[in-house]
């Protein structure tokens, strides 16, 4: 949890993105984890392993919205980030392999 944070840092998420972050992650606005991203505390990795499960797909939600929007802004015309270049594992893969 403490590492999916910080990807989200280093992504730029910002408190804009909340909103949907909380759409994308199909928990409601009311949940402990929800609340606590809305007032931007990150102490998710503190609250009871019930909640753990919505925390990380919040805090997944939030990091993709800030990806895309870092890639789109900064990494638009290529880069130089490994992460960003990575091969793709499925490429001459059929389905019939999985």
């Amino acid at each position: 949890m403490h590492a999916l944070v910080l990807f989200c840092g280093q992504a730029g998420a910002c408190e804009d993105d909340v909103p949907e972050s909380i759409a994308r992650s199909g928990i409601r606005p009311t949940h402990t984890p929800a609340v606590m991203l809305t007032k931007w505390r990150f102490g998710m990795a503190g609250l009871p392993a019930y909640e753990l499960t919505k925390s990380f797909r919040l805090l997944v939600a939030l990091f993709s919205i800030a990806d895309t929007r870092r890639r789109s802004l900064h990494c638009a015309d290529g880069c130089g980030h490994e992460w960003h270049n990575l091969p793709d594992p499925l490429k001459g893969c059929n389905s019939s392999d999985f």
